[in-house]
């Protein structure tokens, strides 16, 4: 078994972070819930939005949110591609607010077409969670 695991996490915007070492990556896959350990079995899946975590070596437990994209699990390497990531830390829970005032009225126009219809579920689904996790207090 491995004993040494490494990710590399990035969306279109920026490289969060390039073959760090990690004890565990946490993901919100497609089929729920996933916790990434060395020796993991190679995988690729699709992401949801939702939260993630990693145990990095140098720094602690590190958390986010992310929306959909995909991973891959290859050897002592997790490589996640996704269409926004954000750290705890940098999520701004007044913003979040606003944009899911924003979305809830969006959705109350009866004349909304399928496809606006679904990038405001979207929209409203990642500013419900951005503020889950960034309203929890830290220790």
């Amino acid at each position: 078994m491995a004993e040494i695991l490494k990710l590399t996490l990035l969306s279109p915007e920026r490289r969060l972070v390039q073959s760090v070492e990690v004890d565990s990556v946490t993901l919100p896959g497609s089929e729920g819930q996933i916790q990434v350990l060395p020796g993991h079995a190679a995988m690729v899946g699709t992401l949801h939005t939702g939260i993630f975590e990693y145990q990095a070596k140098a720094e602690g437990l590190q958390s986010g949110v992310i929306s959909t994209g995909f991973f891959e699990v290859h050897g002592e390497e997790v490589s996640v591609m996704a269409e926004t990531v954000e750290l705890k830390h940098e999520i701004d829970v007044v913003r979040a607010k606003a944009a899911q005032g924003k979305a809830e009225a969006e959705l109350q126009d009866p004349n909304l077409d399928e496809h606006k219809f679904r990038k405001y579920q979207l929209k409203l689904q990642r500013a419900l969670i951005r503020q889950q996790l960034g309203g929890k207090s830290v220790g």
